[in-house]
């Protein structure tokens, strides 16, 4: 009787199964973007030896943390039942700012020597690597 009902609940509310924590919500995002700037890596599972790419992800994740919160406190018209997690602005920035401080993000963590340091306009090698990480930094939310 008690896996009856247990089975009962899982298929009138599958969302229930399926709730993804916080953390694995910020994981899966930061796994997202990761991988869309790095697609030599084929989403494979990073390694010990990893370092560089070990710090990259470790510094995209800082940055999404407090990015990330909950569907019904940042969607205008959450769904009822909507218990997820979103990816969000935060401090007054817009989702342009945002998603050029995590291209930042990803730049400085492959070039460390240079952080705090703008790229100078004639270098052109970085801003062409800055432009195409920065092309990758969007994040759909609230099912736009």
């Amino acid at each position: 009787m008690v896996c009856a009902l247990a089975i009962a609940l899982l298929l009138i509310s599958p969302t229930l199964a399926k709730a993804e924590s916080r953390e694995q919500a910020v994981d899966r995002l930061t796994d997202f973007l990761f991988y869309k700037v790095n697609p030599q890596l084929n989403n494979r599972k990073l390694q010990t030896g990893d370092r560089e790419y070990i710090r990259q992800w470790q510094k995209l994740r800082e940055a999404i943390d407090p990015r990330v919160k909950p569907a019904q406190e940042v969607c205008n018209t959450p769904g009822p039942g909507d218990i997820g997690w979103e990816f969000t602005t935060i401090n007054g920035e817009t989702y342009e700012l945002t998603y050029d401080l995590l291209a930042d993000t990803i730049f400085y963590s492959r070039h460390p020597q240079r952080t705090g340091q703008p790229i100078p306009k004639n270098d052109k090698i970085s801003i062409s690597e800055w432009s195409a990480i920065r092309y990758y930094m969007y994040i759909s939310n609230c099912g736009i």
